[in-house]
């Protein structure tokens, strides 16, 4: 968490922690990201980062877990 923590600061980013309990599906991914309009995304934890250009109109981050 610290160098997820490091990297937010460095790219001067506002952080938001949101949780779900066990794995959140996209739809309620989708309605997340409609309350909070995050200007990026960063996927983690899950086993398909790539797929989620195609699901949010959003600038999306890759970073290893």
């Amino acid at each position: 968490m610290q160098k997820m923590m490091r990297f937010i600061k460095k790219k001067n980013m506002k952080f938001c922690q949101v949780h779900t309990s066990g794995h959140a599906e996209i739809d309620t991914l989708k309605k997340v990201v409609k309350k909070l309009k995050p200007e990026e995304i960063i996927p983690i934890h899950t086993f398909h980062p790539d797929k989620y250009g195609s699901s949010f109109s959003r600038k999306i981050e890759q970073v290893s877990d």
